[in-house]
């Protein structure tokens, strides 16, 4: 049987509160210091930050970690095609 390597885990998360691209960069720190990811990428003009990861991420610890931000957290969703 082949696995494939190249499946991950892919996350929708809406951050509320993200004014400009400082913001963007530290929801992508925050992320990137607590969990094992391959990409995460914010937008403030979407209100989202997108999370690709080999592991399943556990939806409670996301958003405490970005609320201790101090942005708010809205709909965690997975979106694998």
């Amino acid at each position: 049987m082949l696995f494939n390597k190249n499946k991950y885990n892919k996350y929708r998360v809406e951050v509320k509160g993200m004014r400009c691209g400082m913001c963007e960069s530290h929801v992508n720190d925050i992320i990137r210091k607590n969990f094992d990811v391959k990409k995460v990428k914010s937008s403030h003009f979407k209100n989202e930050t997108i999370i690709e990861s080999k592991n399943e991420l556990n939806e409670e610890e996301i958003r405490k970690v970005i609320s201790g931000l101090g942005y708010d957290v809205g709909k965690v969703e997975v979106i694998n095609g």
